[in-house]
């Protein structure tokens, strides 16, 4: 129902039908109409987990996080063992002297709705190390995250998930883990939390033969 329609329907009978007051009516509930939809749009085209397309950019532009993401994917070519996202022989080319191999990305709106929630996440949050944990998880959607205090203000980070190259590459680019100012990262490594190698007081930890090891993993 519209709101020149229900304020019709309040009218008492000695207005009903009458030409002047419905067009009074139909005046003013048109600009109530446009202003509900303004109020609409408000609570859920620009709220980040309802917004979509341009409506999210608008947000990103608000919080400083734009959709385009630089160097957030790593280009495979020919390269050799225990380098980051290279092909062997016959599977990838070589790379060209001066030729990038990194390229940005236009993140999709699920993906940068999560972006976003980690940019105002960072904006708002004090730098205790549970906020350091908390940033981790969110980012990498890890089920467990630990933070080791090693002194002279470094820390090292352990991330239950196994992940690829572009999930690294593209946590760096965001730039998103939150830490204390004047704290840096020292180290970081990432294990399957379900099946990894460990000592009897760590949580899921198995032994020799059964758990993988950690790897290390370079954050920036």
């Amino acid at each position: 129902m519209s709101r020149a329609d229900n304020m019709k329907s309040h009218l008492i009978g000695q207005f009903q039908d009458k030409a002047v007051i419905y067009a009074l009516l139909e005046a003013i509930g048109e600009e109530l109409d446009e202003l509900e939809q303004a109020f609409d749009a408000l609570r859920n085209d620009r709220w980040i987990d309802t917004g979509e397309g341009v409506q999210l950019d608008g947000i990103g532009t608000l919080v400083n996080q734009p959709r385009q993401v630089s160097e957030a994917i790593q280009i495979a070519f020919f390269g050799f063992q225990g380098q980051e996202n290279a092909l062997g022989f016959e599977q990838g080319r070589f790379r060209d002297r001066g030729e990038t191999w990194l390229q940005s990305v236009n993140l999709s709106d699920p993906e940068y709705r999560k972006i976003l929630w980690l940019k105002v996440f960072k904006d708002v949050a004090s730098g205790t190390a549970e906020d350091t944990i908390n940033s981790i998880q969110r980012i990498f959607e890890a089920p467990y995250v630990t933070l080791t205090e090693i002194g002279n203000a470094k820390i090292m980070l352990g991330i239950g998930k196994k992940l690829d190259v572009n999930d690294i590459a593209l946590a760096r680019a965001v730039d998103l883990v939150v830490r204390a100012g004047g704290v840096g990262l020292e180290r970081a490594i990432m294990f399957d939390y379900e099946n990894y190698f460990g000592f009897i007081d760590q949580r899921n930890a198995k032994g020799f033969e059964q758990g993988i090891f950690a790897d290390e993993i370079n954050l920036g």
